[in-house]
């Protein structure tokens, strides 16, 4: 059980570095974007016939395109999110959530 709770804490660790500098997480978005481009590329060309044998093959194979399609979307929602968020820390315009004029009970 500590194994397991290791690895989560050190998968949550990488991924706190990545997702924290904006060149690592541009690094990681155009990197899924090649995978993207690869699976693609590969599933249509040079495995088609292999592909188009079986119904469960191409769905599996579409499935895995729309996944990494839509994990590439929210990690660049993430980081559309972040750039904001790290622009405004530099201009000092802080939260309007944060705002300690607000009465606090």
């Amino acid at each position: 059980m500590s194994d397991r709770a290791g690895l989560v804490q050190m998968s949550l660790a990488i991924a706190a570095v990545t997702l924290a500098d904006r060149k690592k997480r541009r690094k990681f978005i155009s990197g899924l974007l090649l995978l993207i481009v690869g699976v693609f590329a590969l599933g249509n060309w040079p495995l088609e016939a292999w592909i188009g044998r079986s119904l469960w093959r191409m769905l599996f194979w579409w499935g895995g395109c729309a996944f990494l399609c839509l994990l590439m979307v929210l990690f660049a929602a993430f980081d559309a999110l972040a750039a904001i968020g790290e622009e405004r820390r530099k201009m000092g315009i802080k939260n309007p959530l944060d705002d300690e004029d607000l009465p606090s009970e």
